[in-house]
């Protein structure tokens, strides 16, 4: 299967961007972050220490509905932990991220954005990166399912997913602190445990033991891992910024 593909700095006229597809779901985005700028009427009118975080996510075949405003609140509320909204320039200024969905599933009205959480918060941390908005960590997510027969699934397409007895997108943070965990189905405790794990190795490479006290290891590279493809990325962009510079030591 073809892996995850992004680029960084896409537009001209925004101070980060990044475009971002990931084959599974087939969810292409594109991501613009402007930072620091003035706000009309800032929301964290009780934080003035601060920036503010503002995310806007963008459908392509229709205009935003209560599905957007909520994925919208929790990409808020991930990306405010690791934005330095204190650092110099940045109080009572904001983080304006813009997130359009370009290609891929439709999202019809009731669908489920657990599907393509994931790619929006890759892509979220892709432009801000671009930008050079200071962060305080990086994080990786992923998508991960449990059949009706209890069997733990990745790598989900749209079909999969609707399938599925339950969903759960978890985010670690390059310090393997668990961000985010959101989920919707019917599930039990030690049902999120396995799925944990399994979503942990996925993000951060990390081998953990089978139900049989086996540990699986993994075929693929560590670049076709969420924290690993982010890095690489921004290495490739980097390389390319500088390559006047580096190919003239």
């Amino acid at each position: 299967m073809v892996g995850l593909t992004a680029s960084l700095s896409n537009l001209s006229r925004s101070d980060g961007s990044a475009s971002y597809k990931c084959p599974a779901t087939g969810y292409d985005l594109l991501g613009a972050v402007n930072a620091p700028i003035e706000l009309p009427a800032r929301r964290d009118a009780l934080k003035p220490e601060e920036a503010t975080v503002e995310v806007f996510v963008k459908p392509g075949n229709t205009t935003a509905g209560v599905g957007e405003r909520y994925v919208e609140g929790i990409l808020r509320s991930v990306l405010s932990k690791v934005v330095l909204g204190r650092e110099r320039g940045f109080p009572r200024r904001g983080v304006v991220i813009t997130l359009a969905i370009v290609g891929g599933e439709t999202l019809d009205r009731g669908d489920s954005y657990l599907t393509i959480l994931p790619a929006l918060l890759h892509t979220s941390l892709l432009a801000l990166l671009s930008a050079a908005v200071p962060l305080s960590m990086t994080f990786s997510a992923t998508l991960v399912g449990v059949n009706k027969s209890g069997a733990i699934i990745t790598d989900l397409s749209a079909a999969d997913a609707k399938a599925a007895a339950s969903l759960h997108v978890l985010a670690f943070s390059s310090k393997n602190h668990l961000l985010l965990n959101q989920s919707e189905g019917r599930f039990d405790f030690d049902t999120w445990e396995q799925v944990r794990d399994r979503a942990l190795s996925i993000c951060k490479d990390m081998t953990t033991p089978g139900p049989d006290g086996d540990i699986a290891m993994g075929d693929e590279a560590d670049s076709s891992r969420p924290e690993g493809f982010v890095r690489e990325t921004v290495e490739d962009r980097l390389y390319k910024d500088y390559s006047w510079k580096i190919d003239s030591i």
